[in-house]
């Protein structure tokens, strides 16, 4: 078989290598049958504790008519949110859309917190989503919005949006459990569930946009309810600007 060798253009003028980072991505590869098969069994065993609340506040999700396929040219980042609040309704259906199951060689992973800033009949606050009984339970009220723009890393868009949700892990457990390639699996989970949250959104014509934050700081803030987690991605959601930001 001859080997394609196809010209490519550098992603940078200056590339900057990560050895570290580079090894820590093979430790995690499968490289034969037996690999896949001692994964799996790993992943299959990994089992999280439920965090059910005592209390909290159910769902109201809807259904959402737009085509899949509208939805999705519309798809994108929100750059700019105005600070106007979404329904409830609305926000339940990014939440209940997200907390379906990923159809993986391995468990639910992740769990979801949530800073509160403009949802109509929501106090303003921190929250936990107890994915078990399907509603949100309060863990703290407050006017957050200055600390989700410091947890996003200064961004603005966190404080602006109607909420920041923000996914953690037990990334100890998980590590235990499937090995190194549990963090493949935590971050690939994420990445399904924001990308729900995403269409959720925009099927609703709201906005939705991926941060970065400051990873200890947000276990810091959700705790004591978070302890021992680890922050793994953020998706702020709003309405979008509709006139173009000078």
């Amino acid at each position: 078989m001859e080997l394609v060798q196809l010209a490519t253009l550098p992603l940078s003028k200056h590339e900057v290598d990560y050895p570290v980072m580079r090894e820590m991505h093979r430790a995690t590869w499968l490289e034969s049958t037996q690999d896949v098969a001692a994964w799996c069994g790993r992943a299959g065993r990994f089992e999280k504790p439920e965090e059910s609340a005592a209390e909290g506040i159910k769902l109201e999700p809807v259904h959402a008519n737009d085509p899949i396929q509208d939805v999705i040219r519309r798809r994108g980042s929100t750059r700019r949110f105005p600070r106007d609040p979404i329904t409830f309704q609305q926000f339940s259906t990014i939440l209940d859309r997200c907390r379906q199951p990923v159809l993986a060689d391995f468990s639910a992973i992740n769990d979801i917190y949530v800073i509160v800033n403009a949802v109509d009949g929501l106090t303003p606050g921190a929250y936990f989503l107890d994915l078990r009984h399907c509603r949100l339970a309060p863990l703290k009220g407050g006017d957050f919005r200055n600390r989700a723009s410091y947890l996003a890393l200064g961004q603005d868009l966190a404080g602006d949006a109607a909420a920041s949700v923000f996914f953690l892990a037990d990334l100890e457990r998980c590590l235990e459990s499937m090995g190194n390639r549990g963090y493949r699996a935590v971050q690939f989970e994420a990445g399904i569930l924001g990308g729900r949250m995403y269409l959720a959104a925009y099927a609703q014509h709201l906005g939705a946009t991926g941060l970065t934050f400051f990873d200890d700081d947000v276990t810091e803030f959700f705790s004591p309810h978070a302890a021992k987690k680890s922050a793994i991605f953020l998706v702020a959601i709003g309405h979008p600007f509709t006139t173009p930001v000078p």
